[in-house]
């Protein structure tokens, strides 16, 4: 019974060592991406991009604009969306679906610190606006 014990005791902490480690080399792969953290720029129409690793290690991005009503402040765009991966390690992508429009942004990074989005909007109305934006990195 004893020995019985020290093996179920023994295995369960071998299983929870070999857990950690593969929880925290999963956590140390996600945190190698150099798009996480918050973007900024001095354009209005998008002020701020913010990058994060959601629990399934995929970059989900949260675009902002300066606010309409209050210049000093930033309005975040509707919902969080998933940046998509390219054969590229540094370009990704993500849409946003609005009710008159659709729009992309292409976000490119330069280096550590610097990143390319180039914004391109196609109106239902058949009007088009695109832009590109030099960003930031702030942390």
């Amino acid at each position: 019974m004893t020995a019985l014990f020290l093996t179920v005791a023994l295995t369960f902490s071998l299983s929870v060592l070999l857990t950690f480690t593969s929880a925290k080399q999963a956590s140390a792969l996600c945190v190698a991406s150099g798009f996480a953290g918050t973007w900024r720029s001095s354009d209005d129409r998008l002020s701020r991009i913010d990058i994060w690793h959601g629990e399934d290690c995929r970059l989900y991005a949260r675009a902002w604009s300066t606010c309409e009503h209050d210049a000093t402040r930033d309005c975040k765009w509707a919902g969080s969306k998933e940046l998509k991966a390219t054969e590229s390690r540094n370009f990704r992508f993500f849409y946003y679906n609005w009710s008159n429009a659709n729009e992309v942004l292409q976000l490119r990074l330069k280096d550590k610190t610097h990143l390319s989005v180039w914004d391109h909007t196609d109106y239902h109305s058949g009007k088009k606006v695109s832009f590109t934006v030099p960003m930031v990195k702030s942390r």
